[in-house]
């Protein structure tokens, strides 16, 4: 069950929506994704929805945020900046912090990312985006006769109009990466069926869309109505036709608004 969509206007002045296949170097994606321009919706509001055990599954009413259009204001230009990334992700020893070597696990890596270049007076500009997405309320058909899913769908939309009209987020929203934040984000009442500045048509390739954790879900029994157990080796965690899926589609952009698919033929893998 959707609602009508709603479209938040996004600015920053550096992005970087990483590729996966480029593995440790951090390499941007010339638009932004679906799933980080879903990340923004989320901090603003959102109620998770995950697969609990079975007897609690009837309970979990929430919803999820799903993309529909991008529209591309501006959409930057490349630009190559040198970061220090550390080499682990906590520290094994914290009591002997204390003199610890930190240089020796840093390690300089290139990032080619976004930022929104200067205009004709050399003045520099944001990125800027804007994104069009829907409430999907995920609920059954015995918590659809309890609670109301029209209802429940209306309400959660309210209260992000609400929130985003004043501003509120539970956490600063960003661009990609958390380290890129977003400068300033407003609520667009009615945005424009025609992106000022941007030509007819343009491709930006194919895009990341989204993760499907079905080969996850199945081998984990949530399909087969089990209790969700420890991950074990031998069950087979680890082994790639058990991983999530990455899907990618073709991001072809009219008048500046990229469709952005919700299933079908044009969200392809990578398997």
């Amino acid at each position: 069950m959707t609602t009508s969509p709603v479209c938040l206007r996004v600015k920053g002045n550096f992005a970087c929506f990483t590729r996966p296949e480029f593995h440790v170097e951090r390499v941007s994606y010339p638009v932004i994704t679906p799933e980080a321009a879903r990340g923004i919706f989320e901090a603003i509001l959102m109620k998770p929805v995950e697969k609990p055990e079975q007897e609690k599954r009837h309970n979990k009413i929430g919803f999820r945020w799903r993309v529909t259009r991008i529209g591309v204001v501006n959409k930057g230009v490349f630009f190559s900046i040198l970061r220090n990334e550390l080499g682990y992700g906590t520290h094994q020893e914290p009591a002997k912090a204390f003199g610890y070597n930190i240089h020796a696990e840093r390690t300089q890596r290139n990032s080619l990312i976004l930022t929104g270049g200067a205009d004709e007076d050399g003045e520099r500009r944001p990125l800027e985006y804007l994104i069009e997405a829907v409430i999907e309320v995920a609920i059954d058909k015995r918590a659809d006769r309890n609670s109301g899913g029209v209802f429940l769908a209306q309400k959660y939309r309210e209260m992000f109009l609400r929130r985003a009209r004043k501003g509120q987020c539970f956490y600063q929203p960003f661009l990609g990466c958390r380290e890129f934040s977003v400068s300033e984000w407003s609520l667009e009442e009615n945005p424009p069926e025609k992106i000022d500045g941007q030509p007819a048509r343009e491709s930006f390739g194919m895009i990341f869309h989204r993760f499907d954790f079905s080969p996850v879900w199945k081998l984990w029994g949530v399909e087969e109505k089990t209790q969700r157990g420890i991950p074990r080796p031998q069950d087979g965690w680890g082994k790639k036709e058990n991983r999530p899926v990455p899907l990618f589609f073709d991001a072809n952009a009219e008048y500046g608004w990229i469709r952005v698919p919700e299933n079908g033929k044009e969200v392809f893998n990578d398997r």
